[in-house]
């Protein structure tokens, strides 16, 4: 039997246990971002198999005594630091933000979240509206798809000659994105990860931001027509964000265990 341990504050780790249990795995639960007396309890008393950690990184990270030889962990953002030292003591450790399935689903959540965030925010509806996406990466490619099949027009404004080209052809137009780009659109929903917009030269433009901390706009720059959204799909979708991830982290185990089956044939 495979003993889970799901750490972490967000609401998406606590339903991914429930999720789990519920599925008929053998799962605990801790409300927890950093290590404390209560974690090093659970990890003592439980000595799961399998360990789910917090999406952004602990305060203070697990001791690797505490860690059985063969526990698996599955983290969110963690230190290259502690990531070398689950190596050398040859743990394994996969990101299940770096899982391409997982990615995806996630982007066409905050897409879907996105459309939810837009009509609370300005009352207004989504067809016949021009907006302007900045980025096409996985997050700009669903946003972009979710605004076109509810009737907007929609620009993507890139940097790279090959997002250039995969939104002329996919029938957007789209704009190279430099230091000078001026917005004609009413709305930019940025998905950049940089600092990187001078809200000045577009005082007329309504800018949602979807990407990280801390946000697009330059230092020391300010907007009262900026507003910066983290964790859209935990918010407004906690039940389906953590049900991707927990197909995410179970896809994951059956890679790893089919990985360690194939490795222990190999060397008998």
């Amino acid at each position: 039997m495979t003993n889970w341990l799901i750490i972490g504050t967000d609401q998406r780790l606590k339903i991914a246990n429930e999720l789990l249990l519920e599925k008929g795995h053998t799962s605990r639960y801790i409300g927890t971002d950093t290590f404390d007396e209560d974690l090093e309890k659970i990890l003592t008393e439980w000595q799961p198999d399998i360990i789910v950690l917090p999406l952004l990184p602990m305060k203070n990270n697990i001791p690797l005594e505490l860690l059985g030889e063969d526990a698996i962990l599955f983290t969110g953002q963690t230190s290259q630091e502690w990531v070398n030292q689950l190596q050398m003591k040859g743990l394994r450790n996969h990101s299940y933000l770096q899982n391409e399935q997982f990615i995806w689903q996630n982007a066409r959540l905050t897409a879907e979240a996105f459309v939810q965030l837009f009509y609370e925010h300005t009352k207004r509806q989504i067809a016949g509206k021009h907006f302007c996406i900045a980025g096409f990466g996985r997050v700009g490619k669903a946003v972009a798809q979710v605004l076109h099949n509810l009737q907007a027009s929609v620009t993507i404004a890139a940097r790279s000659d090959k997002q250039l080209a995969e939104a002329d052809m996919l029938g957007y137009e789209s704009i190279r994105l430099t230091q000078d780009t001026r917005f004609s659109s009413n709305y930019l929903v940025n998905t950049i990860p940089s600092q990187w917009l001078d809200p000045e030269k577009n005082e007329n433009t309504r800018i949602f931001d979807l990407s990280s901390a801390p946000g697009c706009l330059m230092r020391p720059h300010s907007s009262e027509y900026y507003t910066i959204h983290l964790k859209l799909p935990g918010i407004h979708f906690p039940v389906d964000a953590a049900a991707v991830l927990v197909d995410a982290i179970l896809r994951m185990s059956i890679e790893e265990r089919g990985a360690r089956c194939l490795k222990e044939n190999e060397s008998d």
